[in-house]
């Protein structure tokens, strides 16, 4: 029996190595976009934190320490705003990721759709040419029996 070989094999394993790639490129990405989600978490926290401990001891601040509270309050506001345009641009670099693996395992299951299908095609031929086999040896054998040959 004929051994299946699969002539685009090479370019299946290309593609699985492409998906790997491309799977590995969506975790550094999705890292990346978790830690400037937590500094964006940070910035909110530490502007929460500053603006309820302005409000509690406002009456008790001096104008110095409240213009620098104030100063402060604006400056987080500013980098709540930066950071809130990382986060958005490291979403769009998650998902454009996250596309490119779905395409690369897109284009792999095509290819291993096509390489079972060619399998089950190369098992059918199997099938039939060892059944042509066996027919052409009992005919053989039947021609023989007739002949008056013995069995």
């Amino acid at each position: 029996m004929k051994r299946f070989r699969f002539a685009l094999q090479p370019v299946l394993d290309h593609r699985h190595r492409i998906e790997e790639e491309r799977q590995q490129e969506l975790a550094v990405l999705k890292r990346a976009l978790n830690e400037e989600t937590v500094r964006l978490a940070a910035l909110h926290n530490e502007f929460r934190t500053y603006s309820n401990r302005l409000r509690r001891e406002h009456s008790a601040m001096n104008v110095e320490d409240l213009r620098l509270h104030y100063a402060h309050l604006e400056f987080l506001d500013r980098a709540i705003t930066e950071q809130e345009a990382v986060v958005a641009q490291k979403k769009v670099e998650h998902e454009a990721g996250r596309v490119r693996l779905v395409e690369a395992s897109r284009d792999k299951k095509a290819l291993e759709k096509l390489r079972e299908r060619r399998r089950e095609a190369h098992m059918l031929e199997q099938d039939r040419a060892e059944q042509r086999e066996l027919d052409d040896a009992n005919s053989r054998r039947y021609q023989h029996i007739i002949a008056g040959g013995r069995p």
